[in-house]
């Protein structure tokens, strides 16, 4: 006999209403009905559920703090860079600078030099003039009276008067010559002394904003160092969240188990008087996919995998009643159905994994035959959006595809 799915929760629990009942006739040492125990198992698996979804949260939002401190270094790694290439930039220019304040200087030393030698040459000038203008000064004091007295005619007498005042005009000439040149050296060497400060001042523009460049390169190299210290926190971390995830799933899946077992148990022993009917009449999960990208026992692989896009619908293979619509470190989130018993004496049960998100189904919903249970993703240990369909048989996986088309 076929059971339709809108009586089946009744059905069940009548089911589990004669199993207290023959409990407490038979045992009065068992006080705890089969409801109150499924109800037991229901909460303590639903617990571990909502701490492993806690952790998860935590792991997730860990990892987006981390991805967020990686996304952060790298953007200062780039504004680094810039500022790297900047100051190597400045270094240069300075360095360039500094060379020509240094040939500056050099050619202001020569200059200096240059002047240095026409001072003296000023100067010695000068000391050979005041010799000449005191020899001068004797002749008119008397000597020029002896000079003009031997003069033999006019020509011999103004010829004298004229070499002394030639003499005279001469070493002017000389001097005022030596005064300008003297002059235009001074006048070249303050030009170059101005250039020199033009390229000094230039330096120290240039030494500032060096300056300032080296400290936001040393500020940035703060806020990377920052950064590496909270991605360090945040892989050790995602570690110990890992470990203790482990633990939780490890506990979690027991409480599944558990529940899964106890739950299949009471319709395996109530089954006798009304059975749960497996007409064996499975359709394919997927109205479309793209390919089986694992099969069944491939690797020791307990399931068979139809590479579809994200989002894909996903229907019941038949009527059943849900068992398990829970999230699993491994299969993700995830539903198993429990389809009853076939005329060949056999339980069937499948089981679809790695949905995109929450099931749409719960446990203990009866569900019908192409009913949409959820979407394909690839939540749990995955690669990539597919969809991990398993087939038991009295509990046991077995390959899917003898069952249904593809």
């Amino acid at each position: 006999m076929r059971i339709r799915h809108w009586n089946w929760k009744r059905l069940i629990s009548a089911m589990l209403c004669t199993a207290a009942a023959a409990s407490l006739i038979l045992s009065a040492a068992s006080p705890v009905s089969a409801d109150d125990k499924l109800d037991e198992l229901l909460k303590q698996k639903q617990e571990y559920q909502k701490q492993l979804e806690e952790i998860n949260q935590q792991i997730s939002d860990n990892e987006a703090n981390r991805a967020d401190a990686e996304e952060q270094k790298e953007l200062l790694q780039q504004q680094q860079s810039v500022i790297t290439s900047q100051i190597n930039l400045i270094t240069s220019q300075k360095n360039d600078v500094n060379q020509q304040i240094a040939d500056k200087q050099a050619e202001i030393d020569q200059k200096q030099a240059d002047i240095d030698a026409k001072q003296a040459d000023i100067d010695q000038r000068w000391e050979d003039f005041k010799l000449r203008m005191k020899a001068m000064q004797q002749l008119n004091d008397g000597g020029s009276i002896a000079l003009l007295s031997a003069a033999t005619n006019l020509y011999e007498l103004l010829s004298f008067q004229q070499t002394l005042e030639d003499i005279y005009t001469k070493d002017e000439e000389v001097l005022a010559e030596l005064d300008a040149e003297y002059d235009d050296l001074n006048n070249q060497k303050q030009e170059l002394e101005n250039d020199k400060a033009d390229l000094e001042s230039n330096l120290a523009t240039l030494s500032d904003l060096g300056d300032q460049l080296d400290s936001k390169n040393a500020e940035l190299q703060s806020s990377i160092q920052q950064q590496d210290a909270t991605i360090s926190q945040a892989e050790a971390l995602a570690q110990s969240l890992t470990e203790e995830q482990k633990k939780i799933q490890a506990a979690a899946t027991e409480a599944e188990n558990a529940y899964d077992s106890y739950l299949q148990s009471q319709i395996k022993q109530y089954g006798t008087s009304v059975k749960i009917h497996c007409s064996l009449d499975f359709i394919n999960p997927l109205n479309s996919y793209k390919y089986i990208s694992c099969y069944f026992g491939d690797g020791g692989h307990g399931g068979t995998d139809f590479a579809a896009p994200g989002g894909t619908d996903i229907h019941a293979m038949a009527d059943g009643v849900v068992t398990n619509a829970t999230y699993h470190y491994s299969y993700g989130y995830y539903v198993m159905i429990y389809h009853g018993t076939a005329d060949d004496g056999n339980s069937y049960a499948t089981l679809y994994a790695h949905m995109n998100s929450q099931p749409l189904v719960s446990v203990g919903q009866t569900v019908s035959k192409g009913q949409l249970i959820g979407h394909v993703g690839t939540t749990g240990n995955s690669t990539g959006n597919h969809l991990h369909l398993e087939m038991r048989v009295n509990g046991s996986r077995v390959s899917v595809l003898p069952y249904i088309s593809y």
